[in-house]
């Protein structure tokens, strides 16, 4: 599934969460209509992305992750990690992204910017600390190519790794939602994923992911605005008073900030 999911450009965000994994055996009926639905999602946030913009131009969220999974922890097995995080995401044309990430986890923001060199700067406000990497050429060639592509994204590529379903429509706070479930063709992956779009507005409203080991994780779109009007300074980079340091000093420490959150939880047994 993670070939799926790289099939969607990074900067669809939302879109990727929808169709990264997901579930069950239904008619064929119902599977192309879970499809058409799931279609026009992707093509409404993926109009953002081509050079003419006539639809989605900029995109401001919030989104709610919570649930439980098993972190795997190399030969030793897998340790349980309980999540409790909040998204903020700003999204624009032609290549602005911010996401502020906050939670039990730890908190990080993260900025890219730029136009024929893009930059990402990745912010950690607990330590002071900051990296900043290149976004590599040929990915920032390859997007503006797909900008300008006159053919028609196929669909269907989409849909060769997966399993789509439609399970009818329930109320969510959104309000009314299609209830779709999608999974790997592949029988040995047990994950799977709901999928709620709500009705003629063919936004994301909730996911529900399930692992292999039995772990569900919840991920609500508390607000979803299309078009908003987004400040220029929120894709600037604010590091005063941050140390920059290498991207491999910063993995490392956002790697011990989650472990030591993760082994906290444990002891406490939360």
């Amino acid at each position: 599934m993670k070939q799926f999911a790289r099939k969607f450009s990074t900067a669809l965000l939302v879109v990727a969460l929808i169709v990264s994994c997901a579930s069950a055996v239904y008619s064929e009926e119902s599977s192309e209509k879970a499809k058409n639905i799931l279609e026009k999602t992707v093509k409404k946030y993926g109009d953002m992305f081509k050079e003419d913009a006539e639809g989605v131009k900029s995109i401001a969220a919030k989104i709610s992750i919570k649930g439980g999974t098993q972190v795997p922890m190399g030969d030793s097995g897998s340790m349980p990690m309980d999540i409790n995080a909040g998204i903020e995401v700003y999204v624009s044309r032609p290549n602005n992204l911010y996401l502020a990430i906050s939670g039990n986890l730890g908190n990080a923001n993260i900025v890219v910017s730029g136009d024929e060199a893009v930059t990402a700067t990745l912010i950690l406000p607990t330590t002071m600390q900051f990296a900043t990497m290149d976004v590599p050429e040929d990915v920032v060639k390859t997007a503006k190519k797909e900008e300008t592509e006159e053919e028609p994204f196929d669909m269907e590529d989409l849909w060769k790794d997966a399993v789509v379903t439609y399970e009818g429509t329930e109320k969510v706070t959104a309000g009314k939602a299609h209830k779709i479930k999608i999974k790997s063709n592949d029988p040995a992956d047990k994950g799977s994923v709901n999928v709620y779009i709500l009705d003629n507005k063919w936004d994301p409203a909730r996911l529900e992911i399930n692992d292999e080991e039995g772990g569900t994780i919840v991920v609500d779109f508390e607000k979803l605005e299309v078009n908003a009007k987004i400040p220029d300074s929120k894709f600037v980079p604010n590091t005063e008073g941050y140390t920059e340091v290498s991207q491999k000093d910063i993995t490392t420490v956002i790697m011990m900030q989650v472990m030591g959150a993760m082994m906290q939880q444990q002891s406490s047994g939360q």
